[in-house]
């Protein structure tokens, strides 16, 4: 069975409700394997002595959560899936308005989401500045036949480079260190292997279908936190 990374134009070929059954399929297939890994790396660490989620503490605490759950929850399956779907895959269309439009967003969406810089005003407006030239660039010096090149070119390894940087982009721990490694890259796999199933869902269905799925994932892992906050 090809991998989904490597299946690009199932569009072409597959009715959408197809595509999305595929897509789901995989996602349940990629929790199951990823569980089982985690269940392993636990068990080692554990035989060891050691509790590697207490030590890790992914993600941080939770208080910030406890104080206002209704912004944590919408920027679980609102923004956060548009923003990091604009940053990870708007431009795997290799369409040259998209392409210039996802370089004009990237510097100010880089800065204030992932970076967390929304409120130093001055590099925000750099960022802007920054984003606004290379749209610019783009639109001005490529043409569509290029992007399209581009796309039989190079699309395999942009979007293995997508699905992989979006899994690494979640190695927030508290605690991270060589010992704690493996552990941290087995949950970290989970968004890894995610983002396979909605770079998968957005070159097959479009960007917006892409960010539902996000937002979908997102959503059951809101529900599993609120569960086990108030759920005692």
């Amino acid at each position: 069975m090809t991998f989904i990374l490597n299946r690009t134009d199932d569009w072409a070929t597959m009715p959408k409700k197809r595509i999305l059954a595929r897509a789901v399929v995989w996602y349940f297939v990629f929790l199951l394997v990823n569980f089982v890994i985690i269940m392993g790396v636990t068990m080692i660490y554990n035989s060891m002595g050691v509790e590697p989620n207490q030590l890790t503490r992914f993600a941080g605490d939770y208080h910030g959560f406890l104080d206002r759950p209704l912004y944590y929850i919408t920027m679980a399956i609102l923004i956060g899936p548009i923003v990091e779907e604009t940053i990870f895959r708007l431009g795997l269309s290799f369409k040259r308005q998209t392409v210039a439009l996802w370089l004009g967003l990237l510097p100010a969406s880089i800065a204030g989401y992932l970076l967390d810089y929304a409120d130093n005003w001055i590099l925000m407006a750099s960022m802007i500045l920054i984003g606004i030239v290379l749209y610019w660039l783009v639109m001005r010096y490529t043409c569509d036949e290029q992007w399209a090149q581009w796309r039989s070119d190079y699309l395999h390894p942009a979007i293995w480079i997508s699905a992989i940087a979006f899994g690494l982009m979640h190695l927030q721990f508290s605690v991270l260190t060589w010992f704690l490694l493996p552990y941290c890259l087995a949950i970290v796999l989970r968004p890894g292997l995610v983002g396979c199933i909605l770079t998968y869902v957005r070159v097959n269905l479009g960007f917006w279908w892409g960010v539902l799925f996000h937002a979908a994932n997102n959503l059951s892992g809101a529900a599993l936190l609120l569960l086990a906050v108030y759920g005692h």
